[in-house]
Protein backbone atom coordinates (compact mmCIF):
# COMPACT_ATOMS: atom_id res chain seq x y z
CA UNK A 1 0.00 0.00 0.00
CA UNK A 2 1.45 3.58 -1.00
CA UNK A 3 1.74 5.83 1.80
CA UNK A 4 -0.81 8.87 1.66
CA UNK A 5 0.50 11.84 -0.17
CA UNK A 6 -0.31 14.13 2.92
CA UNK A 7 1.19 12.51 5.70
CA UNK A 8 4.00 13.46 5.80
CA UNK A 9 2.20 16.72 7.01
CA UNK A 10 0.84 15.04 10.49
CA UNK A 11 4.47 15.66 11.26
CA UNK A 12 3.78 19.42 11.56
CA UNK A 13 6.12 20.42 9.00
CA UNK A 14 4.06 23.96 7.98
CA UNK A 15 6.41 26.89 7.28
CA UNK A 16 5.21 29.62 9.06
CA UNK A 17 6.06 32.20 6.44
CA UNK A 18 3.74 30.11 4.52
CA UNK A 19 1.25 28.20 6.40
CA UNK A 20 -1.66 29.82 8.57
CA UNK A 21 -2.57 29.16 12.48
CA UNK A 22 -5.57 27.32 11.12
CA UNK A 23 -3.45 25.05 8.64
CA UNK A 24 -1.04 24.40 11.31
CA UNK A 25 -4.17 22.78 13.27
CA UNK A 26 -6.39 21.41 10.15
CA UNK A 27 -4.09 19.61 7.98
CA UNK A 28 -2.76 17.07 10.62
CA UNK A 29 -6.50 15.87 11.70
CA UNK A 30 -7.22 15.84 7.51
CA UNK A 31 -4.07 13.83 7.55
CA UNK A 32 -4.92 11.28 10.76
CA UNK A 33 -8.46 10.60 9.10
CA UNK A 34 -6.48 9.76 5.98
CA UNK A 35 -3.66 7.74 7.47
CA UNK A 36 -4.36 3.88 7.60
CA UNK A 37 -4.73 1.92 10.56
CA UNK A 38 -1.91 1.01 12.47
CA UNK A 39 -1.57 -2.39 11.07
CA UNK A 40 -0.96 -1.01 7.91
CA UNK A 41 1.96 -2.50 5.72
CA UNK A 42 3.78 1.33 5.31
CA UNK A 43 3.73 1.66 9.23
CA UNK A 44 5.75 -1.46 9.71
CA UNK A 45 8.02 -0.42 7.00
CA UNK A 46 8.70 2.81 8.54
CA UNK A 47 9.54 1.55 11.95
CA UNK A 48 11.66 -0.53 10.63
CA UNK A 49 13.70 1.83 8.47
CA UNK A 50 14.40 4.09 12.21
CA UNK A 51 17.60 2.77 12.51
CA UNK A 52 18.93 3.99 9.47
CA UNK A 53 17.70 7.77 10.06
CA UNK A 54 20.59 10.14 10.18
CA UNK A 55 21.85 10.47 14.30
CA UNK A 56 21.71 14.47 15.06
CA UNK A 57 23.33 15.57 17.91
CA UNK A 58 22.28 19.06 19.50
CA UNK A 59 24.88 21.06 20.93
CA UNK A 60 23.85 23.67 23.32
CA UNK A 61 23.40 27.01 21.88
CA UNK A 62 25.42 30.15 22.45
CA UNK A 63 24.56 33.87 22.69
CA UNK A 64 25.71 36.89 21.09
CA UNK A 65 24.65 40.61 22.19
CA UNK A 66 22.36 40.65 25.61
CA UNK A 67 20.63 37.14 25.40
CA UNK A 68 19.23 35.75 28.47
CA UNK A 69 19.69 32.14 29.84
CA UNK A 70 16.51 31.07 29.99
CA UNK A 71 15.47 32.80 26.37
CA UNK A 72 18.67 30.45 25.20
CA UNK A 73 17.94 27.25 27.00
CA UNK A 74 13.86 27.52 25.64
CA UNK A 75 14.78 28.01 22.16
CA UNK A 76 17.33 24.88 22.53
CA UNK A 77 14.92 22.40 24.34
CA UNK A 78 11.92 23.79 22.17
CA UNK A 79 13.84 22.71 18.28
CA UNK A 80 15.36 19.38 20.15
CA UNK A 81 11.50 18.44 21.45
CA UNK A 82 10.51 19.13 17.66
CA UNK A 83 13.49 17.40 15.76
CA UNK A 84 12.99 14.35 18.13
CA UNK A 85 9.00 14.23 17.37
CA UNK A 86 9.09 15.32 14.08
CA UNK A 87 10.94 11.35 13.20
CA UNK A 88 12.98 12.10 10.77
CA UNK A 89 16.42 12.19 12.86
CA UNK A 90 17.46 10.51 16.06
CA UNK A 91 18.10 12.79 18.38
CA UNK A 92 21.04 11.55 20.59
CA UNK A 93 20.88 12.20 24.31
CA UNK A 94 22.21 15.61 25.52
CA UNK A 95 24.67 13.64 28.09
CA UNK A 96 26.29 12.04 25.20
CA UNK A 97 27.14 15.22 23.82
CA UNK A 98 28.21 16.55 27.38
CA UNK A 99 30.31 13.90 28.09
CA UNK A 100 31.62 12.86 24.79
CA UNK A 101 30.97 9.47 25.40
CA UNK A 102 28.11 7.05 23.65
CA UNK A 103 25.86 4.92 26.15
CA UNK A 104 26.39 1.72 24.39
CA UNK A 105 25.83 -0.74 27.18
CA UNK A 106 22.56 -1.78 25.75
CA UNK A 107 23.62 -1.82 22.52
CA UNK A 108 26.63 -3.91 24.14
CA UNK A 109 24.29 -6.38 25.62
CA UNK A 110 22.05 -7.17 22.62
CA UNK A 111 25.30 -7.77 20.40
CA UNK A 112 26.74 -10.21 23.28
CA UNK A 113 23.31 -12.03 22.88
CA UNK A 114 23.13 -12.20 18.91
CA UNK A 115 26.66 -13.43 19.28
CA UNK A 116 26.80 -16.78 17.67
CA UNK A 117 28.89 -19.35 19.75
CA UNK A 118 32.83 -19.86 18.64
CA UNK A 119 34.19 -23.05 17.65
CA UNK A 120 35.27 -23.38 21.49
CA UNK A 121 32.06 -22.54 23.02
CA UNK A 122 30.81 -25.59 20.56
CA UNK A 123 33.17 -27.99 21.30
CA UNK A 124 32.38 -28.03 24.97
CA UNK A 125 29.03 -28.64 23.90
CA UNK A 126 29.82 -31.50 22.16
CA UNK A 127 31.92 -32.96 25.25
CA UNK A 128 29.41 -32.01 27.55
CA UNK A 129 26.80 -34.01 25.42
CA UNK A 130 29.43 -37.12 25.28
CA UNK A 131 29.92 -37.17 29.10
CA UNK A 132 26.01 -37.59 29.34
CA UNK A 133 25.94 -39.99 27.06
CA UNK A 134 28.73 -41.94 28.97
CA UNK A 135 26.87 -41.88 32.24
CA UNK A 136 24.08 -43.37 30.83
CA UNK A 137 26.23 -46.55 29.22
CA UNK A 138 28.46 -46.85 32.32
CA UNK A 139 24.52 -46.96 34.51
CA UNK A 140 23.80 -50.00 32.13
CA UNK A 141 27.21 -51.70 32.95
CA UNK A 142 27.58 -52.80 29.65
CA UNK A 143 29.92 -51.29 27.09
CA UNK A 144 32.44 -49.62 29.05
CA UNK A 145 35.15 -49.43 26.42
CA UNK A 146 32.89 -47.65 24.70
CA UNK A 147 32.16 -45.73 27.78
CA UNK A 148 36.17 -44.74 28.33
CA UNK A 149 36.25 -43.80 24.79
CA UNK A 150 33.50 -40.94 25.01
CA UNK A 151 35.09 -39.64 27.91
CA UNK A 152 38.24 -39.44 26.49
CA UNK A 153 36.98 -37.53 23.33
CA UNK A 154 35.08 -35.18 25.98
CA UNK A 155 37.96 -35.03 28.22
CA UNK A 156 40.61 -33.93 25.02
CA UNK A 157 37.60 -31.70 24.24
CA UNK A 158 38.07 -29.98 27.17
CA UNK A 159 41.77 -29.47 27.67
CA UNK A 160 41.69 -27.94 23.80
CA UNK A 161 39.21 -25.16 24.43
CA UNK A 162 39.56 -24.41 27.96
CA UNK A 163 39.98 -20.62 27.29
CA UNK A 164 35.84 -20.66 26.83
CA UNK A 165 35.13 -23.26 29.42
CA UNK A 166 33.82 -21.36 32.53
CA UNK A 167 33.44 -24.54 35.29
CA UNK A 168 36.36 -26.82 35.37
CA UNK A 169 34.19 -28.83 37.51
CA UNK A 170 32.83 -30.40 34.57
CA UNK A 171 36.55 -31.82 33.42
CA UNK A 172 37.20 -33.04 36.89
CA UNK A 173 33.85 -35.45 37.03
CA UNK A 174 35.17 -36.61 33.58
CA UNK A 175 38.69 -37.21 34.75
CA UNK A 176 36.66 -38.87 37.72
CA UNK A 177 34.58 -40.70 35.70
CA UNK A 178 37.71 -41.95 33.12
CA UNK A 179 39.40 -43.30 36.48
CA UNK A 180 36.18 -44.84 37.94
CA UNK A 181 35.42 -47.31 34.32
CA UNK A 182 39.53 -47.48 33.97
CA UNK A 183 39.29 -49.54 37.51
CA UNK A 184 36.84 -51.46 36.38
CA UNK A 185 38.49 -52.79 33.77
CA UNK A 186 41.71 -53.42 35.44
CA UNK A 187 43.99 -50.49 34.33
CA UNK A 188 45.00 -48.97 37.59
CA UNK A 189 47.67 -46.71 35.76
CA UNK A 190 45.09 -45.40 33.47
CA UNK A 191 42.74 -44.42 36.50
CA UNK A 192 45.74 -42.95 38.75
CA UNK A 193 46.76 -40.62 36.05
CA UNK A 194 42.92 -39.30 35.78
CA UNK A 195 42.76 -38.61 39.75
CA UNK A 196 46.10 -37.21 39.78
CA UNK A 197 44.70 -34.41 36.69
CA UNK A 198 41.54 -33.52 38.62
CA UNK A 199 43.44 -33.46 42.19
CA UNK A 200 45.76 -30.85 40.35
CA UNK A 201 42.63 -28.73 38.95
CA UNK A 202 40.46 -29.19 42.23
CA UNK A 203 42.23 -30.12 45.54
CA UNK A 204 39.33 -30.45 47.24
CA UNK A 205 37.89 -33.12 44.89
CA UNK A 206 36.27 -35.92 46.91
CA UNK A 207 34.46 -39.32 45.97
CA UNK A 208 31.05 -40.67 47.81
CA UNK A 209 31.95 -43.59 48.36
CA UNK A 210 27.97 -44.48 48.65
CA UNK A 211 27.34 -43.83 45.07
CA UNK A 212 30.74 -44.68 43.57
CA UNK A 213 33.02 -47.87 44.43
CA UNK A 214 35.29 -47.67 47.41
CA UNK A 215 38.22 -48.53 45.28
CA UNK A 216 38.28 -44.91 43.79
CA UNK A 217 37.73 -43.09 46.54
CA UNK A 218 41.10 -45.13 48.18
CA UNK A 219 42.99 -43.94 44.89
CA UNK A 220 41.81 -40.55 45.39
CA UNK A 221 43.53 -40.26 48.83
CA UNK A 222 45.88 -42.53 48.14
CA UNK A 223 46.76 -39.49 45.13
CA UNK A 224 45.93 -36.64 47.26
CA UNK A 225 48.81 -37.68 49.94
CA UNK A 226 51.47 -38.25 47.26
CA UNK A 227 50.62 -34.70 45.86
CA UNK A 228 50.84 -33.10 49.15
CA UNK A 229 54.63 -34.44 49.97
CA UNK A 230 55.76 -32.87 47.05
CA UNK A 231 56.90 -29.08 46.41
CA UNK A 232 53.95 -26.55 45.74
CA UNK A 233 53.96 -24.02 42.28
CA UNK A 234 53.27 -20.75 42.24
CA UNK A 235 51.48 -18.87 39.23
CA UNK A 236 51.93 -15.29 38.56
CA UNK A 237 49.93 -14.05 35.45
CA UNK A 238 50.50 -10.39 33.67
CA UNK A 239 48.91 -8.94 31.22
CA UNK A 240 48.86 -6.55 28.14
CA UNK A 241 45.61 -4.62 29.10
CA UNK A 242 45.02 -3.03 32.07
CA UNK A 243 42.72 -4.44 35.05
CA UNK A 244 42.29 -7.81 32.91
CA UNK A 245 40.77 -10.68 35.28
CA UNK A 246 42.82 -13.66 35.58
CA UNK A 247 41.32 -17.18 36.44
CA UNK A 248 43.29 -20.49 37.42
CA UNK A 249 41.75 -23.67 36.76
CA UNK A 250 38.45 -21.58 36.66
CA UNK A 251 38.89 -19.34 39.95
CA UNK A 252 39.11 -15.53 39.84
CA UNK A 253 42.64 -14.72 41.92
CA UNK A 254 41.72 -11.23 40.71
CA UNK A 255 43.45 -8.64 38.36
CA UNK A 256 46.37 -8.97 36.27
CA UNK A 257 48.97 -8.77 37.76
CA UNK A 258 48.24 -11.96 40.28
CA UNK A 259 49.56 -15.24 41.60
CA UNK A 260 48.14 -18.29 42.68
CA UNK A 261 50.09 -19.65 45.34
CA UNK A 262 50.16 -23.59 46.61
CA UNK A 263 49.62 -25.46 43.73
CA UNK A 264 49.84 -29.51 42.93
CA UNK A 265 52.10 -30.62 40.25
CA UNK A 266 50.21 -31.35 37.47
CA UNK A 267 48.48 -29.24 34.52
CA UNK A 268 46.63 -26.08 35.38
CA UNK A 269 44.86 -24.24 33.13
CA UNK A 270 45.08 -20.02 32.85
CA UNK A 271 42.43 -17.81 31.64
CA UNK A 272 42.32 -14.04 31.08
CA UNK A 273 39.58 -11.97 30.73
CA UNK A 274 38.66 -8.61 29.62
CA UNK A 275 35.67 -6.67 27.95
CA UNK A 276 35.92 -5.83 24.70
CA UNK A 277 39.28 -8.29 24.27
CA UNK A 278 39.47 -11.93 22.92
CA UNK A 279 39.62 -14.82 25.32
CA UNK A 280 43.14 -15.74 26.17
CA UNK A 281 44.78 -19.03 27.93
CA UNK A 282 47.18 -20.97 28.40
CA UNK A 283 47.76 -24.36 29.62
CA UNK A 284 51.03 -24.71 32.12
CA UNK A 285 52.55 -27.90 33.82
CA UNK A 286 53.81 -27.19 37.29
CA UNK A 287 56.70 -29.13 38.57
CA UNK A 288 57.58 -27.51 42.24
CA UNK A 289 58.87 -24.79 40.43
CA UNK A 290 57.48 -21.13 40.37
CA UNK A 291 56.20 -19.85 36.94
CA UNK A 292 55.19 -16.73 35.20
CA UNK A 293 53.56 -15.73 31.91
CA UNK A 294 52.05 -12.86 30.28
CA UNK A 295 48.55 -12.59 28.51
CA UNK A 296 48.71 -10.55 25.28
CA UNK A 297 45.32 -9.60 24.89
CA UNK A 298 43.47 -8.77 21.57
CA UNK A 299 40.96 -5.79 21.42
CA UNK A 300 37.96 -6.72 19.70
CA UNK A 301 36.85 -3.08 19.09
CA UNK A 302 38.63 -0.65 16.44
CA UNK A 303 41.67 1.53 18.01
CA UNK A 304 39.64 4.57 17.60
CA UNK A 305 37.08 3.35 19.68
CA UNK A 306 39.39 2.82 22.70
CA UNK A 307 40.30 6.26 23.27
CA UNK A 308 37.71 7.39 26.25
CA UNK A 309 37.48 11.26 24.78
CA UNK A 310 39.62 12.53 22.60
CA UNK A 311 37.33 15.95 21.64
CA UNK A 312 35.21 16.89 24.15
CA UNK A 313 32.09 19.35 23.96
CA UNK A 314 33.99 22.00 24.93
CA UNK A 315 36.67 22.17 22.52
CA UNK A 316 34.00 22.10 19.86
CA UNK A 317 32.65 25.16 21.45
CA UNK A 318 35.56 27.34 21.25
CA UNK A 319 35.50 27.11 17.42
CA UNK A 320 31.43 28.01 17.80
CA UNK A 321 31.86 31.10 19.62
CA UNK A 322 34.09 32.72 17.18
CA UNK A 323 32.17 31.17 13.91
CA UNK A 324 35.38 29.36 12.77
CA UNK A 325 32.99 26.37 10.82
CA UNK A 326 35.36 26.56 7.43
CA UNK A 327 38.47 26.18 10.17
CA UNK A 328 40.01 22.93 9.17
CA UNK A 329 41.06 22.08 12.58
CA UNK A 330 37.34 22.16 13.71
CA UNK A 331 36.71 19.91 10.59
CA UNK A 332 38.80 17.31 12.02
CA UNK A 333 37.75 17.43 16.11
CA UNK A 334 34.23 17.30 14.80
CA UNK A 335 34.52 14.80 12.72
CA UNK A 336 36.50 12.53 15.01
CA UNK A 337 33.92 14.23 18.19
CA UNK A 338 31.00 12.64 15.78
CA UNK A 339 32.74 8.99 15.91
CA UNK A 340 33.01 9.01 19.29
CA UNK A 341 29.29 9.85 19.84
CA UNK A 342 28.12 7.58 16.60
CA UNK A 343 26.78 10.80 15.14
CA UNK A 344 26.27 11.39 11.38
CA UNK A 345 25.15 15.43 11.87
CA UNK A 346 26.30 17.62 14.48
CA UNK A 347 23.68 20.86 14.94
CA UNK A 348 24.83 24.14 16.25
CA UNK A 349 23.18 27.11 17.17
CA UNK A 350 23.60 30.71 17.88
CA UNK A 351 21.00 33.25 19.51
CA UNK A 352 21.38 36.69 18.18
CA UNK A 353 19.64 39.77 20.51
CA UNK A 354 17.91 42.90 18.14
CA UNK A 355 15.92 45.21 19.64
CA UNK A 356 12.44 43.64 17.91
CA UNK A 357 13.32 40.37 17.40
CA UNK A 358 15.39 37.13 18.45
CA UNK A 359 17.62 35.39 15.88
CA UNK A 360 18.21 31.67 15.88
CA UNK A 361 21.28 31.03 13.25
CA UNK A 362 21.76 27.33 12.75
CA UNK A 363 24.35 25.61 11.48
CA UNK A 364 24.73 21.95 10.66
CA UNK A 365 28.02 19.59 10.62
CA UNK A 366 28.03 16.31 8.40
CA UNK A 367 30.61 13.92 9.74
CA UNK A 368 31.18 12.37 6.33
CA UNK A 369 31.68 15.09 4.24
CA UNK A 370 33.00 17.77 6.55
CA UNK A 371 31.41 20.10 5.71
CA UNK A 372 28.93 22.99 7.62
CA UNK A 373 26.07 23.76 5.89
CA UNK A 374 24.73 27.10 7.22
CA UNK A 375 20.72 27.42 7.53
CA UNK A 376 18.96 30.29 6.52
CA UNK A 377 18.31 32.79 10.33
CA UNK A 378 14.96 31.78 11.77
CA UNK A 379 13.14 35.14 13.82
CA UNK A 380 11.20 34.99 17.21
CA UNK A 381 9.46 37.61 19.28
CA UNK A 382 11.98 39.13 22.15
CA UNK A 383 9.75 37.62 24.64
CA UNK A 384 9.46 34.25 22.86
CA UNK A 385 5.24 34.27 22.64
CA UNK A 386 5.70 32.70 18.66
CA UNK A 387 7.69 29.95 20.11
CA UNK A 388 5.78 27.26 18.39
CA UNK A 389 5.51 28.47 14.28
CA UNK A 390 9.30 29.41 13.95
CA UNK A 391 10.35 26.46 15.75
CA UNK A 392 8.30 24.28 13.05
CA UNK A 393 9.99 26.51 10.55
CA UNK A 394 13.47 25.95 11.78
CA UNK A 395 12.58 21.86 12.17
CA UNK A 396 12.16 22.04 8.37
CA UNK A 397 14.96 23.71 7.54
CA UNK A 398 16.88 21.52 9.37
CA UNK A 399 15.26 18.37 7.85
CA UNK A 400 16.12 19.76 4.38
CA UNK A 401 19.76 20.45 4.73
CA UNK A 402 20.18 17.12 5.90
CA UNK A 403 19.23 15.47 2.66
CA UNK A 404 21.56 18.40 1.02
CA UNK A 405 23.98 21.04 2.02
CA UNK A 406 23.03 24.33 -0.19
CA UNK A 407 25.19 26.67 1.55
CA UNK A 408 28.55 25.93 2.79
CA UNK A 409 30.09 27.88 5.27
CA UNK A 410 33.10 28.77 3.96
CA UNK A 411 34.19 32.09 5.94
CA UNK A 412 32.85 33.69 9.59
CA UNK A 413 29.46 34.18 9.25
CA UNK A 414 28.16 37.82 9.32
CA UNK A 415 26.23 36.84 12.67
CA UNK A 416 29.86 36.77 14.01
CA UNK A 417 31.43 39.82 12.85
CA UNK A 418 32.56 42.98 14.51
CA UNK A 419 31.25 45.71 11.86
CA UNK A 420 29.00 48.32 12.13
CA UNK A 421 26.37 47.14 13.62
CA UNK A 422 23.20 46.16 11.25
CA UNK A 423 20.85 49.04 10.08
CA UNK A 424 17.78 48.08 12.57
CA UNK A 425 20.50 48.35 15.60
CA UNK A 426 19.40 52.01 17.59
CA UNK A 427 22.03 54.51 17.06
CA UNK A 428 24.11 55.04 20.24
CA UNK A 429 22.71 58.38 21.85
CA UNK A 430 24.80 61.09 21.49
CA UNK A 431 25.74 62.21 24.81
CA UNK A 432 29.14 63.14 26.54
CA UNK A 433 30.34 60.84 28.90
CA UNK A 434 31.49 62.68 31.72
CA UNK A 435 35.45 61.92 32.10
CA UNK A 436 36.42 60.31 35.34
CA UNK A 437 38.61 61.94 38.04
CA UNK A 438 42.29 61.99 36.96
CA UNK A 439 44.23 59.55 39.59
CA UNK A 440 46.76 61.22 41.38
CA UNK A 441 50.78 60.87 40.00
CA UNK A 442 52.38 58.46 41.87
CA UNK A 443 56.62 58.85 41.63
CA UNK A 444 57.27 55.48 40.14
CA UNK A 445 61.05 55.73 41.66
CA UNK A 446 60.90 57.51 44.96
CA UNK A 447 63.96 60.00 45.73
CA UNK A 448 66.19 57.25 47.84
CA UNK A 449 67.36 60.23 49.67
CA UNK A 450 65.23 61.00 52.65
CA UNK A 451 63.83 64.50 53.55
CA UNK A 452 64.79 65.37 57.34
CA UNK A 453 62.37 64.98 59.96
CA UNK A 454 61.01 67.89 60.97
CA UNK A 455 58.89 67.45 64.64
CA UNK A 456 55.80 69.51 64.19
CA UNK A 457 55.52 72.31 66.59
CA UNK A 458 52.89 71.01 69.82
CA UNK A 459 49.99 72.77 69.96
CA UNK A 460 49.23 75.04 72.44
CA UNK A 461 47.38 73.97 75.78
CA UNK A 462 44.11 74.64 75.30
CA UNK A 463 42.06 77.13 78.08
CA UNK A 464 39.27 74.52 79.76
CA UNK A 465 37.30 77.83 80.46
CA UNK A 466 37.39 78.65 77.15
CA UNK A 467 36.45 75.35 76.10
CA UNK A 468 35.13 73.88 78.72
CA UNK A 469 34.59 70.09 76.96
CA UNK A 470 38.23 70.33 75.52
CA UNK A 471 39.72 67.87 78.66
CA UNK A 472 39.98 64.19 77.08
CA UNK A 473 40.30 62.73 80.08
CA UNK A 474 37.65 64.64 82.11
CA UNK A 475 34.80 65.53 79.82
CA UNK A 476 33.03 67.68 82.59
CA UNK A 477 35.97 69.82 83.10
CA UNK A 478 35.08 73.57 83.66
CA UNK A 479 31.79 72.95 83.71
CA UNK A 480 31.72 74.38 86.82
CA UNK A 481 33.03 78.03 86.92
CA UNK A 482 35.00 79.30 89.92
CA UNK A 483 33.09 82.06 92.10
CA UNK A 484 34.93 85.61 92.70
CA UNK A 485 37.14 85.33 96.13
CA UNK A 486 36.27 88.80 96.70
CA UNK A 487 32.46 87.89 97.30
CA UNK A 488 33.15 84.99 99.63
CA UNK A 489 32.23 85.28 104.12
CA UNK A 490 35.07 86.24 106.36
CA UNK A 491 34.39 83.16 108.05
CA UNK A 492 35.44 80.90 104.52
CA UNK A 493 38.56 83.08 103.82
CA UNK A 494 42.63 81.70 105.02
CA UNK A 495 43.20 84.58 107.51
CA UNK A 496 40.55 84.20 109.59
CA UNK A 497 41.23 80.35 110.20
CA UNK A 498 44.62 81.03 110.23
CA UNK A 499 44.40 83.57 113.53
CA UNK A 500 41.81 81.47 115.10
CA UNK A 501 44.33 78.37 114.78
CA UNK A 502 47.31 80.81 116.36
CA UNK A 503 45.26 81.76 119.26
CA UNK A 504 44.41 78.51 119.74
CA UNK A 505 47.61 77.14 120.04
CA UNK A 506 48.73 80.26 122.02
CA UNK A 507 46.38 79.68 124.98
CA UNK A 508 47.19 75.74 125.08
CA UNK A 509 50.82 76.50 125.43
CA UNK A 510 50.49 78.89 128.17
CA UNK A 511 47.90 77.22 130.11
CA UNK A 512 50.86 73.94 130.38
CA UNK A 513 53.00 76.34 131.28
CA UNK A 514 51.29 77.94 133.80
CA UNK A 515 50.44 73.86 135.12
CA UNK A 516 53.97 72.97 135.38
CA UNK A 517 55.54 76.58 137.42
CA UNK A 518 53.76 75.69 140.17
CA UNK A 519 53.22 79.16 141.42
CA UNK A 520 50.06 81.20 142.30
CA UNK A 521 47.35 80.46 139.65
CA UNK A 522 46.59 82.91 137.72
CA UNK A 523 43.02 83.79 137.09
CA UNK A 524 40.72 86.07 135.44
CA UNK A 525 42.99 85.73 132.06
CA UNK A 526 41.44 85.79 129.11
CA UNK A 527 41.46 87.10 125.14
CA UNK A 528 40.18 89.12 123.13
CA UNK A 529 40.14 88.91 119.34
CA UNK A 530 39.39 91.50 117.62
CA UNK A 531 37.85 90.76 114.33
CA UNK A 532 37.74 93.63 111.48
Amino acid sequence: MAIPPLCPCALGRVRASRRSWLAATAVPVLCALAAPPLGAPWVSVALAADDERPALGVFHFVKRGDVGNLALLRLEEYLRQMLDAGGAVRILPAKVIETGKPLTAPAAAAVQRDKPLSPQAKAIDKADKLVAAAREVIAEGEALADAAKMLGAAAQRYEQNFVELADFSKLVDCYALIAQVALALDDDKSAADNVGHALAIQPSFVVDGRKQNKDLKALVDKIRDQLDAKPKTDITVDSSQPDAEVFVDGVKIGAAPATAKGLYQGAHYVQVRKAGATPWGQALVAKGKPLATRAILQMEVAPENEIAVAVSSDDLKEFVHKGAFHDKVFKNSAALFARQVGATHLLFGVVNKRPTVLELHLFLYGAKARKTCAIDKIEYAPNLTNLQMPTLDAEGRVRTALLGCSSEVTATPAVFGSGPAPSDEPAPPDIVPTPPDPEPRVDPKPDPRPEPRVDPKPDPKPDPRANPRSDPIDPYAGLIKPEDPSNKPFYQTWWFWTALGVAAIGGTVGGIAAGQSGGTPITGYSAKVVLP
